[in-house]
């Protein structure tokens, strides 16, 4: 089959830019949501720790990878290492402009741009029910926010222990004890990667070997949920910070912190809920399949168990973006679980039209985004040092979109809720 960059006339290709250029811009011109995508740009450009922090954990998570590949380099058979080259060959024909050759700096194999115009679908999807989620990963930061909770760091672990308390009564103190435990497993995680080397190096057998194999997932999975619940509080911390620019309140960023740490209760049986079907559907399958008493209902077989974790995290995201405005109404509005489900109900078959084109667009960016940022990638080869400093790069672009969005979803919220605004006293900061 012809690539699709080979069938493309060099003739034709610059009026295709300009005619999806054109497209886009009479998509943003005319939606119904224009003057919240604007006033969220406005707030990105006024509040830059929206994208930095967000870039931040990209990154963060982006070098790990990379010290992790390095470090199996390493340690690993030459057989069994990752295939790291310094550079491909120089530029060989010219002729060959947009997809390369094999030789080249530049090569787009065949069908790579439809493996990527296929692949991009589920994580854009996902990246669209994050903006009413959890919208980034915290992995490995979320390691180095664990410790600092644990050795109550600027009071925060004391905020978060009395908001629990007041939310929770009694039983405050169980889920106190609860996030103590993940956060014991967060910063335990980054340590899994070099614990097989470990184990052989200090005289492991193949028992130590299995039950590392079997037990890792696990903690893993643990440390996850911390991941999630600090990704939770950081970006209830970003919604407040795009919210104090819609009212032009004055803050400081530790207070704004520890009113997200005490908002976060609120928005805590929510995340339960997510936190469930995610172990159930996700991890648990992962989790079992290591062991020999449920081999028969998890089989060890590798394209089965990718299409069940396509197909958990596909009903996930849909989850997601049916519930899409809980979270945000239980973060301004301080209601019960419940009542906030109602509230979404109503605010969707009274906004139905704003609210869809506001998904339709966002996930339209970061397909756009995932597409173009997985082809240069592609392009570039993930094995090269331009395909390394590239990885290394994609996580700031991805910030600024998600950040933008999010804030967008913010200004968005605001504007069809101010209704309730008249009606009730909202959340005092």
């Amino acid at each position: 089959m012809v690539p699709v960059a080979s069938a493309i006339p060099s003739a034709q290709f610059p009026w295709l830019i300009c005619g999806a250029l054109g497209g886009y811009l009479l998509l943003m011109l005319t939606n119904p949501v224009r003057a919240s995508l604007r006033d969220g740009f406005r707030c990105l450009r006024r509040y830059s720790t929206l994208w930095v922090t967000l870039g931040v954990f990209g990154f963060a998570g982006a070098l790990f990878q990379l010290a992790k590949t390095l470090y199996y380099v390493s340690v690993l058979p030459f057989e069994e290492r990752p295939a790291l080259v310094w550079m491909r060959a120089a530029w060989r024909d010219p002729n060959l402009w947009l997809h390369g050759s094999p030789e080249s700096l530049w090569h787009l194999p065949p069908l790579a741009v439809q493996d990527a115009i296929r692949e991009s679908t589920l994580p854009a999807l996902e990246s669209t029910a994050g903006i009413f989620n959890c919208v980034f990963s915290t992995f490995p930061v979320a390691a180095l926010a664990a410790l600092l909770l644990l050795v109550n760091w600027q009071g925060h672990q004391a905020v978060m222990f009395r908001a629990l308390r007041s939310r929770f009564g009694g039983f405050g103190a169980v889920i106190h004890l609860g996030v103590v435990i993940a956060a014991l497993a967060a910063v335990a995680k980054p340590c899994l990667y070099a614990a097989p080397q470990l184990i052989i190096a200090c005289g492991g057998g193949p028992a130590a070997q299995l039950e590392w194999f079997q037990w890792a997932p696990v903690v893993a999975w643990v440390g996850f949920l911390f991941e999630y619940l600090f990704g939770v509080c950081m970006q209830i911390y970003l919604i407040l910070l795009a919210y104090v620019w819609v009212r032009g309140l004055t803050f400081t960023h530790t207070h704004l912190l520890d009113f997200a740490i005490r908002r976060c209760s609120f928005v805590l049986k929510w995340a339960l809920l997510v936190m469930l079907l995610s172990s159930l559907f996700i991890d648990l399958p992962l989790i079992l399949k290591n062991f020999p008493a449920f081999q028969s209902w998890f089989p060890d077989d590798d394209v089965l168990m990718e299409n069940r974790q396509r197909s958990a995290r596909m009903v996930l995201t849909c989850f997601l973006l049916l519930w899409a405005s809980v979270q945000i109404t239980l973060i301004f509005h301080s209601e019960a679980v419940r009542r906030a489900l109602r509230d979404h109900v109503h605010f969707v078959a009274h906004h139905l039209w704003p609210f869809g084109w506001f998904i339709i667009v966002a996930a339209l960016h970061f397909y756009l985004v995932q597409v173009a940022l997985g082809l240069v990638l592609r392009g570039l080869g993930e094995e090269t040092a331009a395909g390394v400093a590239w990885s290394l790069v994609v996580p700031w672009l991805r910030a600024v979109v998600a950040a933008w969005l999010l804030a967008s979803w913010v200004c968005l919220f605001k504007r069809c809720d101010s209704h309730r605004e008249d009606a009730e006293e909202l959340v005092k900061f």
